[in-house]
């Protein structure tokens, strides 16, 4: 059911097999995300075929919903760069009910033999016995679940539960599945911790915590954006009572801003860079490529209009630092595009090695401003941290030591991944003759494929050293294992970096069993492949800056 353009549009009901959907409800108010993680991690390593998002038409509860049609729009944006993996439905809107009443509508536009899961988090348990909540397990096969954590500081609890926000009743909970037939599973930790409590401590408020498309969206309209804040104001002034935040320094928030921005400045020249090579080795998706120059200068435009606001930072001279780099981009931006328009022409003409190495010098010219942006931020991040343990006279995250190193681990990841993006796009559609004809472009190719899988090794063996409290999500070995994929399908053997375990694991893929030799590659489809990895990366480092940043 792909509802970009069609509200509840059916889905293909003349699939061969029976389809796995899992439903992700919520007021999404906005999307931030954590839900846009939630549901990528979902449709990557469980077993559905789709995740459709259901945002909520009328709340029992909550009364200061922005409005339906914003919040399913915002929905879209969030979800876009994941094609019809992740899909959003208006349902709600037709029969004004949820759960239960929802599902069995959503069910009608599916064939019969359909399974449905519902995604929800472990808070569901509270009232999973309730009329509603058996209402809603009626119409499904099962559930997948999120572990929401937070830090428990009582060393004397020893409970296995301890770090989890909810705990719950295992007992209670099997008994229930196996009344009801029903598959239980669960997402365990693999996400950086959010709440509406630390949406209003985050730097920046909103912002901190949305996708740079949602942030645009209500950027554009003022009136959402007030009554946003209106909304997060109101929930700050009922917690005085509960909750003391600490006293921040002012500059916190601004450098914390900063961050978030060097990040998303990365990623649009990024893709940018990607795009180019595409446009310059095919001739096509010029529009593409506007589309993504437009995004980038918007990006910027912002940077320099609110510059005013962050020059003066007075104890975060590395976020002073990294905004300079940003104020910068704009000027060796301009000369970059001129040259390469100037020759892009001859560029698309000009075949064999020699055109796709002339099409790489071109593209390659991003590579060191985005290394010098990429080391600005993590150095910025870390002096936002250290700030606060001087503030506080203590470390208030059990991981701060290890923060800085992470992000800098995804950022070099998502950066690798990002030039083997670039390398190969600017080979074009001939690129599999090229490599497989040429010892030289061949040997280039499996370097850069060895500089990828050793910097996301490190992201992920770091990871795995500490806590698993947070750990690297699932979804990212499933992406890499569809890019690893199309490296097969491109130089017809693996690359010599290419675990073994990989390795076989992919040769029993059916698509692999079906073919003699590795001769579907298409530089679109690896475009796209190695895109969803890069905007994943993004989404979770992006998340864990945020996170770090509000407590901070």
């Amino acid at each position: 059911m792909n509802d970009n353009n069609n509200d509840n549009s059916p889905p293909n009901k003349k699939a061969k097999k029976p389809l796995t959907i899992g439903v992700f409800g919520g007021s999404f108010n906005p999307i931030h995300l954590g839900h846009s993680l939630l549901a990528i991690t979902v449709q990557q390593t469980k077993s559905v075929d789709a995740v459709v998002l259901v945002p909520v038409y009328k709340h029992a509860v909550k009364t200061d919903l922005l409005p339906f049609d914003d919040r399913v729009h915002m929905c879209r944006l969030a979800v876009a760069p994941f094609g019809d993996a992740l899909q959003v439905s208006t349902i709600e809107r037709d029969v004004g009910k949820s759960n239960g009443a929802m599902l069995r509508a959503l069910k009608q536009q599916y064939p019969a033999d359909t399974r449905f899961l519902w995604i929800c988090g472990d808070d569901f348990f509270r009232w999973m016995d309730r009329p509603a909540g058996l209402d809603t397990l009626q119409e499904v096969s099962g559930l997948i679940v999120q572990r929401r954590l937070h830090k428990d500081d009582d060393d004397n609890n020893k409970d296995q539960q301890r770090f989890f926000k909810e705990p719950i009743d295992e007992h209670k909970i099997r008994h229930t599945a196996v009344k009801m037939d029903l598959q239980i599973d669960f997402v365990n930790g693999e996400l950086p911790h959010f709440s509406s409590t630390l949406v209003r401590r985050a730097p920046g408020n909103w912002k901190s915590f949305l996708t740079q498309t949602v942030s645009e969206y209500l950027q554009a309209r003022p009136h959402l954006l007030q009554q946003l804040i209106t909304n997060l104001e109101a929930d700050a002034n009922h917690e005085s009572g509960k909750e003391q935040d600490s006293v921040k320094d002012v500059g916190t928030a601004q450098a914390a801003d900063i961050v978030l921005r060097g990040m998303e400045a990365v990623h649009a020249l990024q893709i940018e860079r990607g795009r180019s090579g595409l446009f310059l080795s095919t001739g096509h998706g010029a529009a593409e490529l506007e589309t993504a120059q437009a995004q980038t200068d918007a990006l910027l435009q912002e940077i320099v209009e609110t510059a005013i606001v962050v020059a003066d930072l007075v104890n975060f001279d590395e976020a002073r630092s990294l905004n300079a780099e940003l104020l910068r981009i704009p000027v060796w931006l301009a000369d970059d595009r001129a040259v390469q328009e100037k020759r892009g022409q001859a560029l698309v003409s000009q075949h064999g090695v020699e055109g796709w190495l002339a099409r790489l010098a071109v593209v390659q010219k991003y590579n060191p401003r985005i290394d010098v942006l990429i080391n600005s931020t993590v150095r910025a991040f870390t002096e936002i941290l250290e700030n606060s343990n001087r503030r506080t006279g203590k470390s208030k995250l059990s991981l701060d030591k290890d923060l800085p190193e992470l992000l800098f681990k995804w950022s070099e990841g998502k950066e690798a991944l990002g030039r083997l993006r670039a390398f190969v796009c600017a080979g074009g559609p001939t690129v599999p003759d090229l490599v497989r004809g040429s010892l030289k472009m061949r040997k280039r190719l499996n370097s850069t494929i060895g500089v990828k899988d050793t910097s996301i090794a490190r992201v992920l063996s770091l990871e795995a050293g500490m806590s698993s409290r947070l750990t690297a999500p699932d979804a990212l070995h499933k992406m890499l294992e569809n890019v690893t994929l199309q490296e097969w399908h491109l130089m017809g053997c693996f690359s010599s970096s290419t675990p073994l375990v990989l390795v076989h694991k992919i040769m029993d893929r059916k698509e692999i069993r079906d073919h003699d030799k590795g001769d579907d590659f298409d530089v679109k489809q690896f475009f796209d492949a190695s895109s969803s990895a890069i905007d994943f990366l993004l989404t979770f480092a992006k998340a864990l800056a945020a996170s770090a940043c509000a407590r901070a």
